[in-house]
């Protein structure tokens, strides 16, 4: 493999001790799960957003490749990286092309052979440099370069870090359009809303995290007055001139495996009766259920090692913010909860948010179950139950994001990864004020 030698070298101020002081595991701990690592016949590796949620989450996922490369558990089947994603069909999304750089199939939009490709089939002129992703456009806006917006499938308002700095963003828009299957915290903001339906009223395809494109069929008709994603851009663009005459998800699809290699061999009719694909697949059909099996995957035939620094937390506890604020999922709920919060019988069991508090820091600031506390950021402030726990220690808290009132992206900064710009959600440090029980009534 190649970068052996600079890899190996990168790893000297990692020692065991200094691992163990990072990460908060014994350094007896470290040994025996390195030991079950290289003992294990097979080993695949499963993370996500307490993982990439950081300013170094990239370096982390980088690192967690280096390892698997280096055990051999990479072209095996049983061994390989899953990086799980947030939502459904976030992998089919970012292989068909929403990502600000790229095409479908992740093909750059700065390689001039791309670019004619596409220009040739679509009869327009495509730009020649990259976009701009979710946080880049929202300081665009600030910044007032970025004045209109079209927005589909997507919750920005209390999902993004630092919700207050977006919605500020989200008022200063000259246009505003939200396409969405029901009225969004963002579509408060909108200009427009455009209905549209849920998969369950359309066709379609989802793709999962190990690269398989699975058929969706629709089982009922769209409600009145709204329509899928697809036919509502197709009108839209007409009236601004193009002349696009598709009438069924599988043309798109046929047009896209015309256009991407690693789609070629993808229709409709191969993914009939439930029958899946995983990509690459070849214009014969034939998929690739595992990876990097073959030299020809590598310009030379090998592997590379990527080696990686330690990055320090982007915000750490001091003395006016003291406690570190940790944020993600609940089982009940879908992310932050504007779908499953319709849902009586989910709203009814978990009918709000809550911050979990171990007992020792409830113990030494007098905070019981339900006590009303106000969690301050430098971005913002929220005011939540608190929840005694032994799921958190010492002055660590946790909060879920399940919340449209009390969202914990009113705490989250704009801190990012420098190579992806995802948004350190989970680098955030807070102060916490007991509220008499009467503060409740104001939260």
């Amino acid at each position: 493999m190649n970068g052996l030698e600079a890899y190996r070298k990168s790893l000297e101020p990692f020692t065991l001790e200094v691992a163990s002081r990072v990460c908060g595991l014994s350094v007896e701990t470290l040994k025996r799960v390195a030991h079950m690592i290289a003992a294990a016949d097979s080993v695949c590796i499963l993370w996500a957003m307490g993982v990439t949620q950081h300013v170094n989450g990239s370096d982390t996922s980088t690192a967690i490749s280096n390892l698997l490369l280096l055990t051999g558990n990479y072209m095996r089947p049983g061994t390989g990286a899953y990086p799980l994603r947030g939502h459904n069909n976030v992998q089919g999304a970012s292989d068909h092309g929403s990502m600000p750089n790229v095409l479908p199939g992740y093909q750059s939009v700065d390689d001039p052979e791309v670019r004619a490709r596409f220009e040739a089939a679509w009869q327009v002129a495509l730009p020649t440099t990259p976009g701009l992703d979710n946080h880049e456009m929202v300081d665009a806006i600030h910044q007032g370069k970025l004045k209109a917006m079209y927005l589909f499938g997507e919750e920005i308002e209390d999902v993004d870090a630092n919700t207050n700095y977006v919605g500020g963003a989200l008022e200063k828009l000259d246009f505003f359009v939200v396409q969405d299957i029901f009225l969004s915290e963002t579509s408060r903001y909108a200009d427009v809303v455009l209905p549209a339906s849920p998969s369950l009223e359309k066709e379609g395809t989802f793709t999962s995290t190990e690269r398989r494109i699975q058929r969706l069929y629709r089982v009922f008709e769209p409600l009145e007055g709204s329509r899928p994603d697809w036919q509502i851009i197709q009108e839209v663009a007409n009236r601004l001139g193009a002349r696009w005459h598709y009438e069924h998800p599988s043309e798109i699809m046929r047009e896209i495996a015309a256009l991407t290699p690693l789609f070629a061999g993808v229709s409709y009719e191969r993914l009939e009766g439930y029958r899946s694909l995983q990509w690459p697949v070849a214009a014969d059909g034939t998929d690739e259920p595992l990876l990097y099996t073959e030299r020809f995957h590598f310009p030379d035939g090998k592997a590379r090692l990527f080696p990686v620094s330690w990055t320090e937390p982007s915000l750490r506890p001091d003395t006016e913010f003291d406690l570190r604020l940790n944020n993600g999922r609940l089982l009940e709920h879908f992310h932050e909860g504007n779908l499953t919060y319709r849902s009586e019988g989910i709203r009814s069991r978990t009918p709000d948010t809550f911050v979990e508090i171990s007992p020792e820091l409830a113990g030494e600031r007098g905070i019981q179950d339900g006590t009303w506390v106000q969690l301050t950021s430098r971005y913002g402030q929220v005011r939540v139950r608190a929840l005694i726990t032994d799921r958190v220690r010492g002055k660590d808290l946790y909060m879920p994001m399940n919340s449209t009132e009390r969202p914990v992206n009113r705490l989250t900064g704009n801190q990012i990864d420098p190579a992806t710009d995802t948004p350190a959600y989970k680098d955030a440090v807070v102060a916490m004020r007991v509220l008499p029980e009467r503060a409740h009534c104001h939260a």
